[in-house]
């Protein structure tokens, strides 16, 4: 089976409409596409189309709407991409409606004010000197990790370790440093411990910003140590990109010794072999 469930429409920053990337899914042989827009923040600058919770049934009907005509031909599942805050503390609650939802903080929180953690490299230096340092920056995005996997019921932890979006591109190092391992690998360990499926993500590739998924190789290798449910996905913003990649990261997980990924059905997830 061949599914996307990390896809984003002009509901939020996506290129296309729902059916377009429904049409492009059905053309390259998609079993089932999964839609996740972007939940509202309420901060000032959040374009999401999704502002209200009156917005949110209305993209949930969309879906189902298509979900109806499409039946014959793909598998349609409604989902969201949650954050770990709202309006700075609003906590965010999951919609009784959706078939899965996908857990993702893109912010640094420091001293009560947000910074983009994937937005670009100048805003994620500036939030690096409102902390202090690269590592009081780092530790405090997985802190936030596991805030978020402690309290919410969300499904999928969304490209867990993003801060290394624009490792390649600048020539940082910090991947390689001790503190770094140990925060990683410890947030890590504590989505899994919580339930969480782990997402292999290859959206910054398609950005031109990486050239391997997240997350890195070692945190795959713990993932496979922990057996790790696993999905992949290509982050999706243009439906030409809805496979990007997949081949190679299946070839990434089994060359690490996993054996099968997730496919979401009708029933929960489901094991399926590699």
């Amino acid at each position: 089976m061949k599914q996307n469930l990390h896809t984003h429409t002009l509901w939020c920053d996506g290129s296309n409409e729902a059916e377009e990337m429904i049409v492009k899914a059905i053309e390259k042989g998609f079993s089932s596409i999964g839609f996740s827009s972007h939940t509202f923040t309420g901060f000032p600058f959040d374009s999401c189309g999704i502002s209200t919770k009156e917005k949110e049934e209305e993209y949930i009907s969309s879906l189902e709407n298509l979900r109806e005509k499409y039946r014959s031909e793909i598998e349609i599942f409604i989902g969201l991409e949650e954050e770990s805050r709202k309006e700075g503390t609003l906590e965010p609650t999951i919609n009784p409606r959706l078939d899965y939802s996908i857990g993702s903080v893109h912010w640094f929180w420091i001293n009560g004010k947000p910074f983009s953690v994937d937005y670009t490299s100048e805003e994620f230096l500036s939030a690096k000197e409102e902390a202090g340092s690269m590592r009081a920056l780092i530790e405090g995005y997985y802190r936030e990790v596991m805030r978020f996997a402690s309290f919410s019921p969300y499904s999928i932890t969304g490209h867990f370790d993003l801060v290394t979006k624009f490792v390649e591109k600048e020539g940082w190092s910090f991947e390689e440093e001790k503190w770094y391992r140990d925060i990683s690998l410890s947030a890590l360990d504590y989505v899994i411990e919580k339930g969480k499926v782990l997402e292999v993500n290859t959206g910054a590739i398609s950005r031109g910003l990486r050239t391997s998924p997240y997350p890195s190789r070692f945190l795959l290798e713990r993932a496979k140590e922990k057996n790790a449910p696993i999905v992949i996905t290509t982050d999706c913003h243009n439906k030409d990109y809805l496979d990007l990649y997949f081949n190679e990261a299946k070839k990434i997980l089994e060359a690490i010794g996993f054996k099968e990924i997730q496919i979401l059905t009708r029933n929960g997830f489901k094991g399926e072999k590699l």
